[in-house]
């Protein structure tokens, strides 16, 4: 499979290409920085998101290499913890930028090379968070910009079902990565005594649930946001 991973630098992204890349897909990751995924399956484009015009020309070579998507994966993002009160209306509008607009204006151009795709369906994947369903308070803009994605998910998988995308979510609740580690104390452990599962998640926790959702494993799946850890 032809898969693109947004955000691959660190975190997440990073996790996710090297796996992918080692179930021997060839992946194309981008960041705004040089890339720290090094295998001959990857390829890496130096991009800021936000920026629609770069942002086109990253698909425009994709196509050119590539000639086809077989699914990607909108998982760059930012966040920004404080009071609605405190925070300045252009980070709200940042957050926004990369977190909504960026993963639209992604899908609309990964739709056109996702229709070439030569399996039976080819499948979007964006990354929420659950600051979405346990309103999580300091995170009105992060929140808010995950729920318009999730909203995406759902309008899209059904704008896109005629031409063989699907569109579905995955829910993250805290994730072990460097930005947890930022993240004041016992923070981290109020939010995964919330769940039903009482741990940390693992980057090995998301392999499974990314790889049945990319896949045609989930041919009959579309429109949904499937959250880890019991958090409902």
């Amino acid at each position: 499979m032809n898969i693109l991973v947004t955000g691959t630098r660190s975190g997440v992204g990073k996790a996710l290409a090297e796996h992918l890349v080692e179930q021997g897909h060839q992946v194309v990751g981008c960041s705004r920085r040089p890339s720290t995924v090094d295998h001959p399956g990857y390829r890496h484009h130096e991009v800021d998101l936000t920026d629609a015009k770069a942002l086109r020309a990253m698909f425009r070579e994709v196509r050119r290499e590539f000639g086809h998507l077989d699914a990607l994966v909108n998982n760059a993002g930012t966040s920004s913890m404080n009071h609605f009160m405190m925070t300045p209306e252009k980070t709200v509008r940042d957050i926004f930028d990369i977190n909504f607009f960026a993963v639209l204006n992604s899908c609309r151009e990964a739709a056109k090379l996702l229709q070439k795709s030569p399996g039976p369906s080819s499948a979007i994947l964006n990354v929420s968070t659950v600051a979405v369903p346990w309103a999580l308070d300091g995170q009105l803009a992060y929140s808010a910009s995950k729920s318009a994605v999730e909203q995406l998910t759902r309008v899209m998988s059904k704008e896109l079902a005629g031409f063989g995308i699907r569109v579905n979510g995955i829910g993250l609740p805290p994730v072990r990565t460097v930005l947890t580690r930022t993240l004041p104390a016992g923070m981290v452990e109020s939010l995964v005594d919330r769940q039903a599962i009482k741990r940390m998640c693992t980057m090995a926790d998301l392999f499974g649930p990314v790889d049945f959702l990319i896949s045609e494993q989930s041919g009959f799946v579309t429109g949904e946001t499937l959250f880890l850890g019991g958090v409902h």
